[in-house]
């Protein structure tokens, strides 16, 4: 697989916060498809969504039958969005990065950025 691309993004919503004077950050509320990523190796990368940096992120709602939810935060960078998978294997591995595969569902997420 490889990184998510803005071309599988679609944005829901989207609005500004912040002090009318100085920095002002953008709220997305945003679904996409078509990938899987979510681990370091296939990213959901910040400017996919349309951002420099991400500085919050809520959980992902996978839109499946079982409509699953994936914790999520964005990376020390921002760079990225790093989702984890409690349903993973091992109690070793269920807090380790983790790729979602949205092939033939929509994942949403809410995320404020730069």
């Amino acid at each position: 697989m490889a990184d998510l691309l803005a071309s599988n993004v679609t944005v829901l919503d989207a609005w500004t916060t912040g002090d009318t004077s100085s920095k002002r950050n953008v709220v997305k509320r945003i679904k996409w498809t078509s990938t899987t990523a979510g681990g370091y190796t296939n990213k959901l990368v910040a400017t996919a969504f349309g951002l420099v940096k991400i500085l919050r992120c809520g959980n992902i709602l996978l839109d499946a039958a079982t409509k699953q939810v994936y914790p999520a935060v964005p990376s020390a960078d921002g760079a990225i969005i790093v989702a984890s998978n409690p349903a993973q294997a091992t109690d070793a591995n269920r807090a380790d990065p983790a790729d979602i595969a949205t092939s033939t569902d929509f994942a949403y997420c809410t995320i404020e950025g730069v």
